[in-house]
């Protein structure tokens, strides 16, 4: 199994990297680990670009995006307050074959830095819908609009890279529903391509979680449930998230004068990326096989990125 964690030129992580005094690849091997997931963002390849360090990349994602897919105006204009904020959320794409233009662009600036893989998020939820979790579009929807977009954008990726497909808990790959999964798979027009099993975000989807213990089972019976689709799992986001307290605390009311700090601390509560403290971990690593593992962490340090790996590795 490769092992990497999720790294970005975002922040100031490079900064703080520079004052290890180690190079990146120097600092993949004082971790104990193979590499790393980069996470970019943007038209254009980051500098620096990490080449040597990046196995795997995670692309762009749009939260909500299925209503200007489908020009669906009424949604538009609840979720952006200006045609600016809607323009700048799409990097000023202006309508769906702009922004068609735009993934294409973004994937070959992914692509320049060679990893082996690419993720892509596949799911939808405006932020009133985070709240409410009265979704506007089912799951089935969602994975077709997601099917008809990827299709559109796949030649910009080079045949050699594998594009795994996330999971989320809101509408779209939920991994919940096997139908859902097949009716996905079928639509995709393009070889090379898989799952990349996100462990916190399947754990969000059963508010009834109480430990890890129950949280490894569930993990393990839902890809079980996959039977033969399980098979196209080839990587894991490894997180621990027991938000099933927070989430039955809501009240699913939307207030409109929400800000982004708002949002952004009730979205980490629901999905927490926490490292398992207990072999779980391990459970479902054996148990799934994943050839790729990033031990994805919400992190503002290096400092803190060290003391959750130290904690998760101890469990794998």
């Amino acid at each position: 199994m490769v092992q990497l964690f999720n790294f970005c030129v975002y922040h100031d992580y490079v900064k703080q990297l520079e004052e290890t005094g180690k190079t990146l690849p120097e600092y993949v091997k004082h971790l104990g680990l193979d590499g790393i997931e980069h996470l970019i963002y943007g038209k254009e390849t980051p500098e620096p670009a990490f080449k040597d360090s990046s196995v795997g990349v995670h692309l762009a994602y749009w939260p909500y995006w299925v209503g200007f897919w489908k020009n669906n105006k009424s949604r538009l204009k609840r979720e952006f307050k200006s045609a600016k904020a809607r323009n700048d959320c799409y990097f000023g794409a202006l309508n769906k074959d702009e922004w068609l233009s735009v993934i294409q662009q973004h994937l070959i600036a992914a692509a320049a830095v060679k990893p082996e893989y690419m993720v892509w998020h596949v799911s939808e939820a405006d932020v009133q819908e985070t709240y409410t979790f009265d979704f506007q579009y089912s799951d089935l929807e969602v994975l077709e609009a997601a099917a008809d977009v990827f299709n559109s954008v796949s030649m910009a990726v080079p045949s050699h890279i594998t594009v795994l497909f996330e999971n989320l808990w809101w509408p779209g790959l939920r991994l919940t529903e096997p139908e859902n999964v097949k009716f996905f798979f079928e639509r995709i027009q393009r070889k090379n391509v898989g799952i990349m099993l996100d462990t916190g975000h399947l754990m969000n989807t059963n508010p009834d979680l109480k430990d890890e213990e129950e949280a490894a089972d569930y993990v393990c019976r839902t890809v079980e449930n996959l039977g033969e689709l399980a098979g196209l799992i080839k990587g894991i986001h490894l997180s621990c998230s027991l938000s099933g307290a927070y989430q039955k605390s809501l009240v699913h009311e939307y207030d409109r004068r929400t800000t982004f700090a708002d949002m952004y601390k009730h979205i980490v509560q629901i999905d927490q990326h926490q490292p398992f403290r207990t072999k779980a971990a391990r459970r479902i690593l054996d148990f799934i096989q994943p050839k790729y593992i990033t031990h994805e962490m919400i992190y503002s340090s290096l400092t803190e990125l060290e003391e959750k790996l130290k904690i998760q590795l101890s469990n794998c």
